[in-house]
């Protein structure tokens, strides 16, 4: 056998020394900077709208956290302090497996296309390159975590000393769980492993949010309790709270590293999969389209899937596509269980106390539940020669489509009635929750064809800014009865009248 048949050899004397990843980015840093072609001032000016809008908004939001925190603290109530006892165990599982699923869905250390086939190919170490991306990730999970962990808390009164705390400690599990996540990433065992841990903390956050609803108690019914503000000097909690920090950076920063050390392990396949998710949903966001973020998300999850065992389909004309669309639903049950999770959200509202937020809370929930299920409608409705092939008008094929996710928006509903507290407010939250859910999918993609609007972003279509909230308009019209405290007559007709004009009218198509 000759020698070109034979493996081929890396030799430095061949090609040179293999270069360090720093030096690799420095160069490509500069190549980049060379055909830049904005100047500096411009890009300061971006950086001064983006730095001011944050500011504006972190003034406003923080002068309102500080407003809630006061109103939540003045209740004095063993109602309010078991409330507060409570909702850690509702909130850390709940953003622990949030992270998880996250992180999962995108790698969490992801890479380009272009980036696997030109750089990680190569003989530079795989860890270096990648350690950038894995930075980023862990800079994300801490603010995410103490953001979080700020409005958790400050939100049902907590003290100021306490929130300290809980962000401190919280920023650290999520550093942990992102840690674990960069270590499941390594293999499909432990991908899969993860994602059954994720579905137990559901599950666990879902316990003490059950068990809060049945504590409900009638008004007037609160035991007094005497605040035990002047047990801890202020000196003492700040001694706790410093050593606490300093504890839990150690923690974190020997996390961080030792994790940082094991990510040459990681195959091209896992990052470039994170890395063409990150691609998709940053053109979605573009858009605003959150029903093409929707797209990107399922897609991914097809793709990964593979094939799946075909079976046979019933009936004929439309019952054959609503038997079709049952068997895709059940085909993924993750979505059905998570639904049905998101039934803790009114229960849960209506254990606190705020009767005024639970249909609200309840019909974003629900939306939540049965938007994931519009796939089939969404597809039809973006797909000209798609409604041909079939042979139905789109008004009809909408309908069809429809009565899957309407059949669990009612039973969905239905479960959530002891929470909202009469069947016509049942009624209006799953009428709003299916037309607000109908409406988004069957939307046409935003028109860049009229005039633009000019906005310290550059040029706008104006059609871009109602993308967002096509179907959330819907929602709150079907619930504004019950918010402005109408009868039951009208909270029943409004939604009906809503119903009947969203299946009635033909959809536009591109």
């Amino acid at each position: 056998m000759s020698t070109a048949d034979g493996p081929v050899v890396f030799d430095p004397a061949d090609f040179g020394a293999i270069p360090s990843s720093r030096s690799l980015r420095s160069w490509m840093r500069k190549v980049r900077r060379g055909k830049a072609d904005r100047t500096v001032w411009q890009q300061l000016e971006d950086i001064y709208v983006i730095v001011f809008a944050v500011a504006m908004l972190g003034a406003t939001g923080g002068n309102v956290l500080v407003n809630l925190n006061d109103k939540s603290a003045a209740c004095t109530s063993g109602s309010c302090s078991w409330l507060l006892d409570t909702v850690p165990y509702i909130l850390v599982p709940l953003l622990v497996s949030s992270m998880l699923r996250a992180l999962l869905s995108i790698g969490p250390v992801s890479a380009s296309r272009a980036t696997a086939f030109w750089l990680l190919a190569t003989p530079v170490d795989r860890a270096s390159l990648l350690r950038p991306s894995y930075r980023l990730v862990v800079v994300v999970a801490a603010v995410v975590g103490a953001g979080a962990a700020v409005i958790g808390w400050a939100l049902f009164g907590a003290a100021w000393s306490t929130v300290g705390e809980a962000a401190v400690l919280t920023t650290v599990l999520l550093l942990f769980t992102t840690c674990a996540t960069v270590w499941a990433q390594q293999t499909a065992r432990r991908s899969r492993w993860a994602i059954w841990i994720a579905d137990g903390l559901l599950v666990a956050a879902a316990v003490p949010a059950l068990l809060l609803a049945l504590r409900r108690q009638p008004t007037g019914t609160f035991e007094n309790r005497i605040l035990p503000s002047n047990e801890i000097s202020s000196s003492g909690v700040d001694a706790r709270l410093l050593v606490i920090g300093a504890l839990a950076l150690v923690v974190a920063v020997v996390l961080v590293v030792v994790t940082g050390r094991t990510l040459g392990r990681l195959s091209a396949r896992t990052t470039v999969a994170g890395g063409d998710l990150l691609a998709g949903l940053a053109g979605a966001a573009i858009t605003l389209d959150v029903s093409l973020l929707a797209d990107v998300v399922a897609g991914r999850h097809w793709r990964l899937k593979g094939r799946l065992r075909s079976r046979r389909g019933r009936g004929s004309n439309a019952m054959a596509m609503i038997h079709r669309e049952l068997l895709r639903v059940l085909r993924w049950p993750r979505r059905l269980v998570i639904a049905f999770a998101l039934l803790v959200v009114p229960y849960a509202v209506a254990g606190t106390g705020y009767d005024v937020l639970v249909p609200i809370a309840a019909g974003l929930a629900g939306f939540g539940a049965v938007r994931p299920l519009m796939d089939g409608l969404r597809s039809v409705c973006r797909s000209a020669g798609l409604v041909r092939a079939l042979g139905l008008e789109l008004r009809e094929l909408r309908v069809i489509m429809s009565v899957v996710p309407g059949g669990l928006a009612v039973i969905w509903a239905t479960l959530a009635e002891p929470a909202l507290g009469s069947p016509s407010v049942a009624f209006a939250v799953a009428a709003g929750m299916l037309t607000g859910a109908v409406r988004q999918a069957s939307a046409r993609p935003p028109s860049y064809s009229g005039p633009l609007v000019a906005s310290p972003m550059g040029a706008i279509p104006p059609g871009l800014f109602s993308t967002p909230m096509r179907g959330f308009d819907l929602l709150l019209i079907c619930l504004a009865p019950v918010l402005l405290g109408l009868s039951s007559t009208w909270v029943v007709v409004v939604p009906a009248i809503i119903l009947m004009l969203l299946f009635a009218i033909p959809p536009k198509q591109n």
